[in-house]
């Protein structure tokens, strides 16, 4: 783990750093459950000893890593900071560098579910209190510049974007690993025609 000499960043932040992204590693290729705290350790340059110096534990590091890579850390930030000239630019913009972000690394994918499965969604709570309040307050600031139909809400509107983006992302990658031609899958450009405009022809 070693560092240019001009690097400012405190030693023991590097370390914490190098950790962290050991252990994303670890987790998503094996699980919370079959990932290894030496081998963790081996990629962060350090003891195994020396992990108790940053996190009291394995269930301490893995939280750390869900805040840290959680696919919710890349959505919301996205969506809050999406531009274009009308609601609908921004938010075809926002789900296109998700799914972009989303698709590059299938860690992320791989963590979410381990998260929820292993883990039973254990963290979402803590994630959630980080998230929300500035995607709500998007969300709603979105909601309040465009006729919605009655019945849609702030939360809604998140809940309903959120699910559309990752949908996308999950049906293709489990559509491919099917043997279904990647080509002929829908994109995030199909999937939010239909979020925004639905499937059915007014008459």
């Amino acid at each position: 783990m070693t560092q240019p000499p001009d690097d400012p960043t405190p030693k023991g932040e590097r370390t914490r750093q190098a950790l962290l992204d050991a252990a994303y590693q670890q987790f998503v290729q094996r699980g919370f459950h079959g990932a290894s705290i030496r081998v963790i350790a081996d990629g962060a340059g350090i003891t195994p000893g020396g992990i108790y110096n940053h996190f009291a534990g394995k269930d301490d590091l893995f939280a750390a890593v869900v805040l840290a890579h959680h696919p919710l850390t890349r959505i919301f930030p996205q969506l809050i900071a999406a531009t274009g000239n009308s609601a609908e630019e921004r938010l075809r913009n926002a789900a296109q560098r998700i799914t972009d972000e989303l698709t590059a690394d299938e860690g992320l994918l791989n963590l979410f579910f381990i998260e929820m499965i292993e883990c039973q969604g254990a963290h979402l709570a803590t994630l959630a209190t980080t998230l929300m309040p500035k995607a709500l307050a998007f969300v709603s600031e979105l909601h309040a510049s465009v006729a919605t139909p009655p019945g849609i809400t702030p939360i809604g509107l998140l809940q309903t974007f959120v699910g559309t983006v990752l949908a996308t992302v999950f049906t293709r990658r489990f559509l491919a690993s099917a043997g279904a031609p990647t080509a002929a899958l829908a994109g995030i450009e199909q999937f939010m025609d239909i979020y925004l405009h639905g499937i059915l022809r007014e008459e």
